[in-house]
């Protein structure tokens, strides 16, 4: 199990290794906002705090929206592209 820390309220759950982030936001109800669903709008853009090297690796459509919104910098994602392999603390946007 790893763990995953919402730093805007401080509230963390455990989830298994490999689950989507979208997942786990939305079964908390935690407030990240969710457009397109797959990657294209950024409405979902969060900045990892913690454990950047635990989030799959970017995928190209991941990639070219964090590009055109310029926020390729390594600490932002988009949640609903990717997943937890170990323990992550983010913020929402």
């Amino acid at each position: 199990m790893v763990k995953v820390k919402f730093q805007n309220t401080g509230a963390e759950v455990e989830a298994e290794a490999g689950t989507p982030l979208k997942a786990i936001t939305t079964a908390q109800s935690w407030p990240v906002a969710y457009g397109c669903g797959n990657g294209l709008c950024g409405t979902c853009i969060i900045h990892v705090s913690e454990g950047k090297e635990n989030m799959s690796e970017m995928d190209e459509m991941e990639e070219q929206t964090l590009e055109m919104m310029c926020m390729q910098d390594g600490d932002h994602r988009l949640a609903c592209r990717c997943q937890v392999n170990g323990d992550v603390a983010f913020e929402g946007m």
